[in-house]
């Protein structure tokens, strides 16, 4: 090759390098998504121009109501639709990059049902297009975190086949309307449990990381042990009722029902880590039990006290400052790794709190970067300590993971290393 001929080439070659490698690095970055939930948010004075876009680069609406069905068409709630606009106006205004996401949220019956049955789905087909082609929303958010197949959750079998087609049904929307607009693509999210009977029996998994962009694993509403979202399952200690009959039942029971064991699962059944995304609390989960109950059933209640609890969520910025209020003893779980909180409140009652902060982060952050997951996903950006009433520094929790997400090295990175 003539050598004029052979630098001109690669002249041009490195001016594409050029022009190609930020996108390429930003495509493979960690992504950092803040959702929005209106109702609670406008409670708390709130509005959509606080998000703070400079770190929150994917904006999730929390969420749409499940579509009613009407004659042959399924409609969104006009209230929500409003809603929405005035989050797509707010981000749009500020911001040239940042994406938002409409979430539809729906029970375990509602996404059974619509995806068993062909002209149902495609009816919630067409209403979920039109938040992407009339409301302009960048992509949408399937929570099917519940599906049918487990005595868990119960619903049918066949929940397993027909989410499939309902993802194939919504691939094929989603990327029409991405074509419509040049350059704008638009994108399919999922959001999924953590139980690993859910994953292994009611989740296709290859099937469902193949057809969505994101799938997030949703790891808030672990119902055993200390803390709700436990990067380690605590050991059932079984009561040892069986012993008067003759019965050997084993001492301990490891659940595997945790952050760490249950990502891993879903990589292990083939889910693509660079597709996962890591759900982080922003609130502390809290509720009452009888801890007389103790004395009878001994320290094996301690692992169950939480089962059948009416649970609430309370945003991280009233937990931190109530935990230092009078009363409340403060503690550390050693499996969940998590700190948690608990106070007498009378009447025989207790009330514990499990929340993150800073220190628990850490370990969370960690997971994502030794599996290279895709990223984290927070509920909710506005119950952070937003003014930094617990300590110096407002949005404490979101600034350190976004400030976390950005020194772990992308994709590109990683080979970049390697080689």
């Amino acid at each position: 090759m003539d050598l004029k001929v052979y630098r001109r080439w690669c002249a041009l070659l490195a001016l594409l390098i050029v022009a190609i490698l930020p996108r390429l690095i930003e495509c493979q970055s960690k992504r950092l998504i803040c959702s929005y939930w209106p109702e609670r948010a406008a409670q708390d004075g709130y509005p959509p121009d606080y998000i703070p876009l400079e770190v929150c680069k994917d904006v999730i609406y929390k969420g749409f109501w499940f579509p009613k069905t009407v004659g042959r068409q399924m409609l969104f709630n006009d209230n929500d639709k409003r809603a929405f606009s005035n989050l797509v106006t707010s981000v749009r205004r500020r911001s040239n990059t940042a994406r938002v996401i409409a979430s539809v949220k729906g029970s375990q019956i509602d996404y059974s049902t619509v995806a068993s049955i062909s002209s149902r789905r495609r009816a919630f087909v067409q209403a979920v297009g039109t938040l992407l082609l009339e409301l302009d929303a960048d992509g949408i958010e399937i929570n099917w975190n519940y599906p049918g197949g487990t005595s868990e959750y119960g619903g049918s079998d066949y929940d397993r086949i027909s989410m499939v087609q309902l993802l194939q049904d919504l691939r094929q929307m989603v990327t029409a309307a991405s074509g419509n607009i040049r350059g704008r693509n638009r994108e399919l999210w999922f959001r999924v449990s953590i139980h690993p009977n859910a994953i292994t029996d009611s989740y296709n998994v290859p099937e469902v990381c193949e057809l969505a962009d994101f799938v997030t694993v949703d790891a808030k509403e672990v119902t055993i042990g200390d803390s709700h979202a436990p990067m380690h399952s605590k050991p059932v200690q079984v009561p040892r009722i069986g012993e008067a009959y003759g019965i050997n039942l084993p001492q301990t029971i490891d659940t595997k029902y945790d952050i760490t064991d249950s990502t891993q699962l879903w990589i292990d059944n083939g889910c693509p880590p660079k597709k996962m995304l890591l759900a982080i609390a922003l609130f502390g989960v809290s509720y009452q039990y009888q801890n007389t109950y103790a004395n009878l059933f001994g320290s094996s209640f301690s692992n169950l006290r939480g089962l059948g609890a009416e649970k609430k969520m309370e945003p991280y910025r009233k937990v931190c400052e109530s935990v230092r209020q009078y009363g409340w003893s403060r503690r550390w779980d050693p499996y969940g790794l998590m700190p948690y909180a608990t106070r007498i409140v009378g009447n025989g009652q207790e009330e514990r709190v499990s929340y993150d902060d800073v220190t628990s982060l850490r370990y969370k952050l960690d997971l994502v970067q030794e599996k290279r997951l895709g990223g984290v996903y927070l509920d909710y950006v506005h119950w952070d300590d937003v003014y930094g009433r617990c300590g110096a520094q407002s949005y404490p929790l979101t600034s350190y993971i976004a400030s976390r997400l950005q020194s772990i090295p992308s994709d590109i990175g990683f080979a970049i290393e390697w080689s």
